[in-house]
Formats: structure tokens, sequence, C-alpha cells
């Protein structure tokens, strides 16, 4: 992506430093030149199917939902790999709610199985993703939008 998720982090978490972590033409364009976050992240061009870089926290938005299964638990098992000890993955992605009442991420759901590979997901699809990474899910963050946030960490 361009990184406008991560200048907000960076922007309300001084301490902190990020890493914008993408395909070589999609941080090309990143948007990270805020003086207030100079010095403090990094733009990284490369594929999170073969390796990513060493980090404490691995946050995934709107990225699982693109990709299929087996897929998606190659990008997990890439970010375990290189996580941090304590480290976790926090995705950021529309969760489906049980139960047949409306709801946009399950009409959302409809047009990634007919346009792409991908879907959106229950809270239990994401704990089997994560299981198969060697993973668990930790807790999952209800948001204002149709977006919620799975936190994963390692299995014990």
């Amino acid at each position: 992506g361009q990184g406008g998720f991560l200048l907000e982090v960076l922007r309300r978490r001084p301490r902190l430093d990020g890493v914008l972590f993408d395909e070589a033409h999609a941080v090309a364009g990143h948007r990270l030149a805020a003086d207030e976050v100079k010095g403090r992240w990094q733009a990284v061009a490369g594929d999170f199917f073969a390796e990513v870089p060493r980090g404490d926290v691995y946050l995934l938005k709107r990225i699982l939902h693109d990709w299929d299964d087996e897929q998606c638990v190659t990008i997990l098992r890439n970010c375990r790999r290189a996580m941090a000890p304590g480290g976790r993955i926090l995705v950021v992605d529309a969760v489906v709610p049980r139960g047949n009442a409306p709801h946009q991420a399950k009409t959302l759901d409809l047009l990634l199985m007919s346009a792409l590979v991908g879907k959106e997901r229950t809270e239990a699809d994401f704990a089997r993703l994560f299981a198969a990474a060697g993973l668990r899910l930790s807790r999952t963050i209800p948001t204002d939008t149709m977006l919620s946030i799975a936190e994963a960490e390692p299995e014990p």
C-alpha cells in the first residue's frame, strides 16, 4: 500500500518505528513524507509469499481477504517465522458475523468470491488460518466500521 495507515499509527505513537512492506511498484508511491515521522519508517519492497522483514507486530490491513486459504497460511507462516519473540499479527479485515442478518461483509464476500480468489472470513475461519500457521487467535476487536482486528499470537 501507500502507507496512509502506517502514517497515522506513527503519528499517534511517537515511540514506534514502522516498515511499509509491499511490492516495489506499491511502495514507490508511498505517502510517508511527513516530517513528524521522518527517520522512523522505511519502505521495503518484497513478496510476502517468499519472506517478510523481521518485526514485532505485523499489521495486515485488507490483505488476507484477497487470497485463498492456502495463500493466507503462507503469508501468515512467513510472518510467524520472521516474528520477534512476543510478537503479534493484527489482521484488519471484515469479520463476517454469524446468522442470516444482512451485513456489509456478507455482500463484499459474495463480490470477492465471484471476481477474485479471496473472500471475507468469519472469526472461526481466522482461527483456523492462524492455527495452520502456528498461531492462535487471541482476540477479535470490533471497530466502528465493518472492519475488525483479529489478533494472533504464536502458539506456545
